[in-house]
């Protein structure tokens, strides 16, 4: 016969063993599913006050090619991310282990910056992708494809992450933390 504390034991490692596993996956490598929207959010830690980061800021955003449409608030500035790429080499990818949304795909979406002493945060959200697709057809035709980057990478549902696609987000999430990093942006005087 067991003794109550060991029934007490194992009756708990079986609840948190299937407790763990029945959780949704919502959060993933900075990216986090809110509301039926998924929005990745990154910290930057930096040197300096804010009026200072304010300018770097400032700069970064202007020798981007994908950020339009940006307007100063009380925090930071708001804007719009068009044509957008992952440079899939970058990161050691290609067209034989990377789908070609990430390879080749346009990519829309906004974007909220907000600057504090010594910080910075970035959110990404409302993303959207264009991209082609091989045909099934006989003449192996390209057809477009476009849709919510949330459909992607979500079940059915919209309420948790394919695993299969956890390896694309974090490409995903790579791509964009390096692009809106302070420190790796390079500045072309004009």
């Amino acid at each position: 016969m067991m003794s109550t504390s060991r029934v007490l034991f194992v009756g708990l490692f079986w609840l948190l063993a299937f407790g763990t596993h029945a959780q949704a996956l919502t959060q993933y490598d900075k990216f986090e599913i809110k509301e039926g929207e998924l929005v990745w959010q990154n910290t930057y830690e930096c040197s300096g006050r804010a009026d200072s980061i304010r300018a770097a800021i400032v700069q970064m955003l202007k020798s981007k090619y994908y950020t339009f449409n940006v307007i100063r608030n009380e925090l930071g500035y708001n804007g719009e991310l068009k044509h957008y790429r992952v440079n899939c080499k970058k990161y050691g990818k290609s067209y034989f282990n990377t789908p070609r949304i990430y390879c080749d795909g346009d990519w829309t979406g906004k974007f909220i910056l907000e600057i504090k002493d010594h910080a910075y945060r970035v959110v990404v959200y409302a993303l959207y992708f264009e991209s082609v697709r091989m045909g099934t057809d006989y003449l192996r035709t390209e057809r477009e494809v476009k849709g919510r980057y949330v459909e992607v990478v979500t079940t059915k549902s919209g309420s948790e992450f394919r695993k299969k696609e956890l390896q694309h987000l974090s490409l995903m999430s790579l791509s964009l933390r390096d692009e809106f990093n302070l420190a790796s942006t390079v500045y072309v005087n004009e």
